[in-house]
């Protein structure tokens, strides 16, 4: 994946198994402790792209280490057009 890939991002979201939580948008719950869903709300219905996707390890309550699946997902900035732009500046 080129640099390219990210040099458009403006906002970012962080979306866990470890912690369960509606939509940062638009406050759906439909969401709610559905990791899938959760990712795939924040892709179709708000336009965000996955960045990256792996695991983070943390030490739980007993000590012993617990594993996460996270994802990272960006949006782009919007892309307007010449014409638009005149519009703005005139």
């Amino acid at each position: 994946m080129s640099s390219d890939y990210y040099e458009n991002v403006e906002h970012v979201i962080h979306v866990t198994t470890e912690i369960e939580k509606g939509c940062q948008l638009c406050e759906s719950t439909d969401i709610f402790g559905d990791f899938t869903k959760s990712v795939n709300h924040y892709i179709k219905e708000h336009g965000y792209k996955v960045l990256h996707i792996g695991q983070e390890a943390k030490t739980g309550s007993s000590g012993n280490p617990v594993s996460y699946t996270v994802a990272v997902l960006g949006k782009e900035r919007s892309k307007k057009s010449a014409s638009e732009l005149v519009k703005v500046v005139a």
